[in-house]
């Protein structure tokens, strides 16, 4: 093993700690490499055999201070915050010191993202209020402060705290700078594992603050707190959040995508009724989740129910994820019903995607119909479909495959006489395919023919 190898080797080994880095030293040199403070420790030594002769190296831990680099903070340049500090900072904030801004910058270091998620994490924990410390990371680090997740911090921990109203200026400010709440902002919920009703009583509160607030942190917030809740089954909540808000059409929608990630088709079902009581009309994202979920669990009649009921009620929307719906069915070997519904988007000039196209072509395959499979791409092709290109090349593909290089090749003559450009990988592995066979003849005038479309 060369020396050169062993540096690379080398460069892996590091300690996971949040301010520190441990790096080798350089083999050949004992000069400090600039900006940084290195600490000696004992001297280890490795042993390293390359098959040839064997090499005994001492080398010595360096420790590295990175320093910081933020462009607009008043610490660009300070060195980040060591363990010892960081502990430092938290004790000043815990014990509340009077001026405490001034204290923080005497201890004149920098904070990374990490360090700072870990002060927020250990004040949270003591149920300590982080308001003064997030005051002073304005001024010394204010890129920072416009992170979703430290914002989701600071709220997580006013909650912690029951500090209601010192999230109303905190949430105006993100709103502001365009900031939106992190996932983090009401965890404070479940840690404090409270009862149904002082549940209940602190999302009226939470709402009550992100009504008041309003724009990106409200839509984010009241998000995150349907997520949430959806998320540990706690659907009473759920509907509570929304109708505080008005029952927002959205908001319905954010609750029926996390039912339908989970698989949970009835309540999906349920919901939609429960909005049309509500007197709010179902909008096609409502109508694409329902039915995507009832796919993906079997229910195939009961999602053509619900699309005769939109087609009914909305005629035949392109707003509508048909090519969602045909890739399940195709998936799900529901290939009738998904020619089907392909037959009526074409009728209604919606183009399906490659993606729809591919799902086609590869269910003809393996119902073994190669000829309709050549015949829908054919077709394709004649509409001149911004897919033609794709749908030949992966018919090509297929083919070769299953073992007929001839005819793949045959479809890449086909596509090239119609002005078509194959995908590179599937023309170098018939080509590849045809010189293995020795048909050196017949790979030559594949590539002369490939080169002249794209000198064109």
């Amino acid at each position: 093993m060369g020396i050169r190898n062993l540096c690379k080797i080398l460069r892996f080994f590091s300690t996971p700690h949040p301010c520190t880095t441990f790096l080798f030293a350089h083999f050949f040199s004992n000069a400090t490499p600039p900006s940084t403070t290195l600490f000696h420790s004992p001297t280890s030594c490795f042993h390293i055999d390359d098959g040839h002769s064997c090499l005994k190296l001492g080398l010595q831990f360096l420790t590295r201070r990175y320093f910081s680099s933020y462009p607009c903070s008043s610490f660009k340049g300070r060195p980040y915050a060591s363990a010892k500090q960081v502990s430092e900072i938290v004790a000043l904030i815990r014990e509340g010191v009077n001026d405490l801004e001034f204290s923080l910058n005497r201890v004149n270091v920098s904070l990374s993202m990490a360090l700072i998620v870990e002060i927020f994490h250990i004040l949270a924990s003591e149920r300590v209020s982080a308001l003064q410390f997030f005051h002073w990371l304005k001024g010394s680090h204010p890129e920072l402060c416009c992170d979703p997740q430290i914002g989701g911090l600071v709220v997580n921990n006013c909650g912690l705290l029951g500090n209601y109203e010192a999230m109303v200026p905190i949430l105006n400010e993100f709103n502001h700078r365009r900031v939106h709440l992190g996932r983090n902002a009401f965890g404070f919920l479940l840690v404090l594992n409270l009862d149904k009703a002082s549940t209940v009583e602190c999302v009226r509160k939470i709402m009550d603050v992100l009504n008041e607030v309003g724009g990106l942190c409200q839509s984010s917030g009241i998000r995150l707190l349907i997520e949430m809740f959806t998320f540990t089954g706690s659907f009473d909540i759920v509907e509570y959040v929304i109708g505080k808000d008005r029952r927002k059409v959205n908001h319905y929608n954010v609750l029926m995508r996390a039912v339908c990630k989970k698989g949970d088709y009835e309540r999906a079902g349920f919901l939609v009724k429960e909005m049309k009581r509500s007197g709010f009309d179902p909008d096609m994202t409502t109508y694409n989740l329902l039915v995507s979920c009832l796919c993906k669990n079997g229910k195939f009649a009961e999602a053509c129910q619900v699309l005769e009921t939109v087609e009914k009620d909305h005629g035949l929307p392109k707003e509508f994820n048909y090519n969602i719906l045909i890739s399940l069915l195709c998936k799900h070997g529901q290939f009738d019903l998904a020619r089907k519904f392909l037959d009526k988007i074409t009728l209604k000039g919606i183009e399906p995607c490659i993606l729809t196209h591919a799902a086609v072509i590869k269910s003809y395959f393996e119902l073994g119909k190669y000829e309709e499979a050549h015949e829908y791409v054919v077709g394709s092709a004649s509409k001149q479909s911004y897919s033609s290109n794709a749908n030949y090349s992966l018919l090509a593909t297929l083919h070769l495959k299953k073992g007929n290089m001839l005819l793949a090749q045959k479809i890449l003559y086909e596509m090239m006489d119609k002005g078509l450009k194959p995908n590179f990988s599937v023309f170098n592995k018939v080509r590849k395919c045809l010189e293995k066979k020795n048909e050196i003849g017949l790979s030559l005038e594949l590539s002369r023919r490939y080169l002249s479309l794209i000198e064109k």
